[in-house]
């Protein structure tokens, strides 16, 4: 969402042990909207997709609200 998210998500992948291995998930904790008409932008509940400011990866609405229920969750513990 902001530039200070983004360089976050570029630190983790240019150099840490953490997200070098295949092993690493990516909790998509920080997801930017997408929208495929300009007349909805600003309403999150008509994005088309997310997409996570860690590892690019394009989510479905759906897809996102399962992911940003489990970074809550994530946080919780």
């Amino acid at each position: 969402m902001s530039l200070l998210d983004r360089v976050r998500g570029l630190m983790g992948k240019s150099g840490g042990t953490a997200a070098a291995g295949p092993s690493h998930e990516c909790t998509h904790a920080s997801l930017t909207p997408h929208w495929d008409d300009s007349a909805d932008m600003g309403d999150e509940t008509k994005a088309s997709a997310f997409i996570c400011n860690s590892c690019q990866e394009r989510l479905t609405p759906a897809e996102a609200g399962w992911a940003r229920k489990r970074a809550v969750e994530q946080l919780r513990r």
